[in-house]
């Protein structure tokens, strides 16, 4: 989905748009931020990063920081991904991790995200068709009461997790390529 059809499809219109510098992005991540009021705001994240090492043959949740959204309160109201898992070793080629988009990163001993607050609260787990460069492309429009409100001292990080059984071998790193789409509201400080 292009960006103008992204925010002609919330209703915001093709107006001239502001390019900002908000938050702080994680290792591997470059964003354009766009906006018409400074308030509601389109973040495109374009991720080339590396998760932790896969221990081989182990249930495991696994995460990569990706964002930090800015000091004062915000809402997050729909998010995207276009994310492929790159294996390196050859080894969980043939996985089918759980993906999804968390205000924790995820940890320990799950092949799920839904089991943990937090780890897909951003954009719910998505089944990936392997982990060698198919990318999952999901979206997901919250409902009104189902926006995630931030309060200024709530978490901020925003965090691409993996979770799965994985292969026996393990591998030394996956890599993550791809986009997450953060359409937001920032009230300030």
């Amino acid at each position: 989905m292009a960006f103008s059809s992204l925010i002609k499809w919330q209703g915001y219109g093709l107006g001239p748009r502001k390019r900002m510098a908000l938050g702080t992005l994680g290792v591997g991540v470059t964003a354009d931020h766009f906006t018409t009021d400074g308030h509601n705001i389109v973040t495109r994240l374009k991720v080339a990063g590396v998760m932790p090492a896969i221990v081989g043959g182990t249930n495991l949740g696994v995460g990569l920081l990706v964002y930090t959204f800015p000091a004062g309160v915000h809402s997050v109201k729909v998010a995207r991904i276009d994310i492929a898992l790159q294996q390196v070793d050859g080894n969980v080629t043939a996985d089918t991790p759980k993906l999804g988009v968390g205000s924790v990163i995820a940890t320990g001993a799950v092949t799920d995200l839904t089991g943990t607050a937090g780890f897909d609260d951003i954009l719910t787990e998505q089944t990936m068709n392997d982990s060698d460069g198919t990318k999952e492309d999901k979206a997901i429009v919250m409902p009104t009461a189902g926006h995630i409100v931030n309060e200024t001292a709530g978490v901020k990080a925003v965090h691409v997790n993996a979770a799965d059984g994985w292969a026996a071998s393990g591998d030394a790193t996956l890599g993550v390529a791809g986009d997450v789409w953060l359409e937001w509201t920032y009230f300030g400080v």
